[in-house]
């Protein structure tokens, strides 16, 4: 089973091949084509992206306080029944510029 955080729900079909590395970038797309054959467990915590993320400090991430708000505000949007988007929750994130124009 592919463990996924809440807010990277956001970011697997915006993904374009950028990332924190090179190893990153290869990970995340293997999930992502894993998710495709594979049933997947929503985390509030390190998931499967996050395996080789250089952010990624002995299992936490090192910007966990506001990727954890990211999480709790998907996870809210997705039990009120919306549709979480990018520009209502991470408008702060680095790599919101991809983002805000798809």
């Amino acid at each position: 089973m592919i463990k996924i955080r809440y807010h990277h729900l956001m970011c697997i079909p915006r993904y374009q091949g950028n990332g924190y590395s090179h190893d990153f970038c290869v990970n995340l797309e293997k999930v992502k084509q894993s998710l495709k054959n594979n049933d997947y467990i929503l985390v509030e915590e390190c998931d499967d992206i996050c395996l080789v993320c250089p952010n990624n400090i002995d299992g936490k991430c090192a910007d966990e306080e506001k990727v954890s708000r990211y999480d709790s505000m998907v996870k809210s949007a997705m039990e009120q029944g919306e549709i979480p988007f990018p520009k209502n929750i991470c408008s702060d994130c680095s790599w919101f510029y991809i983002c805000k124009n798809i």
